[in-house]
């Protein structure tokens, strides 16, 4: 069974990588790139708190839970893309011998810690359920009496009621109370966001096998970092990110709990030699009573066991099991309260509605800000296919909550008129798929027009036409849209040294402007561009209009999403 688990790791890190390269407008012919990101249960269940629907594909993570309930966390040690790394890495760094190898790999008090960041997690998508109970006795008051309902006899009129009142509470709250944040620690979005932003670059360097074109991403030392340093722990502790931090392990290891399938140990073969520990993955104790919660099914510890004292059964004893995870209700709760305290703070500290930052510009496609936030889980996905590089890792220009959210950068490229690549790899709807003929307002969307991600300026000062009396119509030339959304006007000026001079001097046109950021890119004045784009006038909220004749209703989208 070993080898046959070996064969499943070396095949789904095969397909996980497959997809990662293929994540490119060259090669990207409908391959469902996405699957690994859908099929992470902690996406879907999360994302099911925040917006309250499972998007597209999310069910495969449902799918996974149930083969979890079934068989315990198979995922983690024979799906898992980053496990099967931090597998890797752990055997090219051991230098332990036995003795050593099963002290290590027994169970410590510190990998009950990914419970708790589970619990601040959730905490932070669900938060929208406290105002939901409080304001639902009104509503469920008023359903109660509403026309509609009189006809009904009193006890089916209560239940219709209360299922209304609390479904319009719900929907009324969830706007504003809840974030999305499990993306940070998801070993999935992790391990997508890292190879994307930092060692696929770092390859390219070295190799130029990767992309056409170079690729730079912002700060992306600090992810790489990150991802390394998960990985090099596994030098410390066997499966470090796995035991102690990972947010997926732990809600596998909540329902791992179910498994009717589970190792067994035979207490009359066993001579209580340890050596199941040996190679033991999870540290889930199988020389005692099996933790469930705990054991990645490796079956390393049949392979080591030199009585056969331990097999893998169907509904074993129940007396030689630990069902339930090792963590204090205590501990759950203030880990729980951490979560609801921090996401308000983050949210009042700015950065979302009044306060919004300029740069924060997103993909085409993007739901408003508020919505992206309960469903962005920062895989990054969209900056992978990105043929232009334009799409970066946000820092805090979005506040803390949107740490590593996409946002294009004008001066690192701009957004491909016909290209609408990140809308379809998106994984939960962050970035609703999109087509050409929508994103460019024609056919079907004309009245509607064409989406804007924000609108392009002049910093007067810094333009060579209006400062230096020199000619420049780089930003006309480039500007993709029909009619042109910059445009010039002739002038005579007086040079310094009193020649008349004829100059073209550009003007932006609001309504024709989509954001696109190409004028930004190509002025010649690299430094701080004398044309830049900001996220004033992007259609996705209304509110954030630029001419007051677009404004039908403060903060409502201008698409449907």
């Amino acid at each position: 069974m070993v080898k046959i688990r070996r064969a499943y790791e070396v095949l789904f890190l095969g397909l996980f990588l497959f997809f990662l390269i293929i994540t490119d407008l060259r090669y990207l012919k409908g391959w469902p790139v996405s699957l690994f990101l859908e099929a992470t249960p902690l996406v879907a269940v999360a994302t099911a708190l925040t917006t309250h629907t499972i998007y597209r594909n999310l069910v495969w993570g449902l799918v996974i839970i149930a083969i979890t309930m079934m068989v315990g966390r198979v995922w983690c040690n024979w799906m898992c893309p980053f496990g099967i790394l931090h597998h890797l890495f752990g055997w090219i760094g051991n230098r332990r011998n036995t003795k050593q190898m099963i002290e290590v790999n027994r169970y410590r008090k510190i990998y009950a810690i990914k419970y708790y960041i589970l619990a601040a997690m959730l905490a932070m998508a669900s938060l929208w359920i406290i105002p939901t109970i409080l304001d639902a006795p009104s509503k469920i008051k008023r359903a109660f009496y509403e026309p509609a309902l009189v006809s009904r006899s009193v006890p089916a009129r209560a239940f219709a009621a209360v299922g209304w009142g609390l479904a319009a509470s719900a929907e009324e709250h969830k706007a504003g109370n809840s974030t999305l944040q499990i993306g940070l620690l998801d070993p999935i979005a992790l391990t997508v966001r890292s190879l994307t932003t930092s060692v696929l670059p770092t390859v390219n360097k070295s190799t130029e096998s990767v992309y056409t074109e170079p690729r730079e991403y912002w700060q992306a030392w600090i992810v790489g970092l990150i991802f390394m340093g998960f990985l090099f722990a596994n030098w410390w502790i066997p499966r470090f990110f796995c035991r102690a931090i990972c947010p997926l392990g732990a809600l596998l290891g909540i329902f791992s709990r179910f498994a009717i399938w589970r190792i067994d140990r035979d207490p009359v073969r066993c001579t209580d030699c340890d050596l199941c520990l040996k190679s033991c993955e999870g540290a889930s104790d199988p020389q005692g009573d099996l933790r469930k919660s705990e054991c990645f099914v490796c079956l390393n510890c049949i392979e080591d066991c030199p009585h056969d004292a331990l097999t893998f059964r169907f509904l074993p004893r129940k007396a030689s099991e630990v069902a339930y995870p090792a963590v204090g209700r205590r501990q759950v709760v203030l880990a729980g309260l951490f979560g609801l305290f921090f996401f308000p703070m983050a949210r009042l500290s700015g950065g979302v509605r009044k306060n919004f930052n300029r740069s924060v510009i997103r993909p085409p496609g993007s739901v408003a800000e508020d919505e992206f936030l309960r469903r962005c889980i920062k895989c990054d996905q969209c900056i992978r296919v990105c043929p232009t590089n334009v799409l970066q890792p946000a820092m805090f220009e979005a506040g803390v909550e949107g740490l590593w959210t996409p946002i294009m950068i004008s001066k690192m490229g701009w957004c491909e008129l016909n290209c609408t690549l990140c809308s379809q790899v998106c994984p939960t709807g962050a970035i609703r798929e999109i087509s050409i003929v929508e994103k460019l307002g024609i056919g079907p969307f004309e009245a509607k027009g064409p989406i804007k991600t924000g609108t392009a300026f002049y910093n007067q000062g810094r333009c060579l036409p209006w400062a230096m009396d020199t000619s420049c119509v780089v930003c006309e030339e480039v500007c993709p849209v029909s009619p042109k959304a910059i445009f010039t006007r002739n002038v005579e000026v007086t040079d310094r040294w009193g020649k008349t001079l004829e100059l073209k001097r550009p003007f932006i046109d609001p309504v024709k402007c989509i954001g696109c950021g190409i004028c930004e890119h190509e002025c010649p004045v690299k430094d701080d561009p004398a044309v830049y784009v900001t996220a004033i006038g992007e259609t996705r909220d209304k509110s954030r209009s630029l001419l007051l004749s677009l404004v039908d209703g403060e903060g409502q989208d201008w698409v449907s999403v």
